[in-house]
């Protein structure tokens, strides 16, 4: 590709397609987005429209959803994207854009002025892919939904709504990139709803969404997967009532998304383990996870997340917690 003369032209093309496919799948995900970047540059001298703002998305996508950048400046960003994506008409990127805004205000309780364009709701994006079967449109806009429902911690809705996508959209199983994110967000819920009703369905469902993120582990990539595997091993262990190997992944899964650069999967490992700590009769050392999951999370930008942590911390520490016990 490199040694064409139509080189811009075979990189814009076959190099995205290539790259979400295959390298992304066995190559470190921090190191990713950029080369999006270069894509695009490429598809733009090549007068390649649609691919280069294919790629603006995916950039701006995968900036938010690796925890590559603060949240502030993903939202700039993703403003600017939108921007482009009105300027060459190129709707169905800008509307998948837009649900990355969204997210972002979701996790940040900040607004980005949006004067230059009506952003569309979460829901109303949703509405419009299925109005028109735009397939792109609708498998983004589920995700952006599923995503901010699980960082505000409402795991049946989660559940609800990937039973009803699935219902009207019958998938593959997990091998692309945004299915396999799914399965691990899928899986947190599901072991969770199965702790707080006791129904064997959701242990089931979380049981099989363990093993596909821990295949993926052995077959893609440990840098990408591992802290995800560890993360749901310790949510089933927990579930189990297993609790020193539920401990020892958390700490694991914790250490692996530090290690690998997941900024907010390590917030969302510490915020995991702060609340087994708590429902497990260790409510200091679990008030002390959250402090550590209220910083990471600050530090991403995600502002409102952290503020809805500490509402649990706070409680925590007027509840549960001996008031001496607090000023050691």
């Amino acid at each position: 590709v490199e040694e064409s003369p139509m080189k811009h032209v075979l990189r814009s093309r076959l190099c995205n397609e290539l790259f979400v496919t295959l390298k992304m799948i066995k190559e470190p995900w921090p190191c990713s987005p950029a080369i999006f970047f270069d894509l695009y540059e490429s598809a733009m001298l090549s007068g390649d429209i649609e691919n280069a703002m294919m790629c603006r998305f995916n950039h701006c996508c995968g900036l938010f959803r690796l925890g590559l950048l603060d949240l502030s400046s993903v939202s700039k960003y993703a403003a600017v994207c939108i921007k482009e994506m009105a300027k060459y008409k190129q709707n169905t990127m800008l509307y998948s854009t837009m649900g990355v805004l969204n997210s972002c205000s979701q996790l940040s309780g900040i607004m980005t002025a949006t004067d230059d364009f009506d952003l569309k709701s979460s829901d109303e994006l949703q509405e419009m892919g299925e109005k028109t079967n735009n397939v792109f449109l609708t498998w983004q806009s589920f995700n952006q939904r599923m995503i901010d429902h699980f960082w505000k911690r409402e795991f049946m809705v989660v559940a609800d709504l990937s039973k009803k996508f699935s219902e009207k959209h019958p998938s593959s199983p997990p091998k692309r990139i945004l299915q396999v994110m799914r399965c691990f967000f899928e899986g947190i819920a599901y072991l969770n709803i199965a702790r707080d009703t006791r129904q064997i369905k959701w242990r089931i469902l979380g049981e099989k969404a363990v093993i596909q993120i821990s295949e993926n582990v052995s077959m893609m990539s440990e840098w990408n997967f591992k802290n995800k595997s560890l993360l749901l091993w310790a949510e089933l262990h927990y579930l189990d009532g297993d609790i020193k190997s539920a401990d020892a992944s958390y700490r694991a899964s914790i250490k692996s998304a530090h290690d690998h650069k997941f900024l907010h999967e390590e917030a969302l490992g510490l915020e995991l383990y702060g609340f087994f700590l708590v429902e497990n009769k260790m409510a200091v050392e679990g008030m002390h996870q959250l402090q550590l999951a209220i910083d990471k999370y600050t530090e991403w930008g995600a502002i409102k997340k952290a503020g809805s942590v500490k509402e649990f911390s706070d409680m925590v520490g007027e509840y549960l917690i001996p008031k001496e016990c607090l000023s050691i």
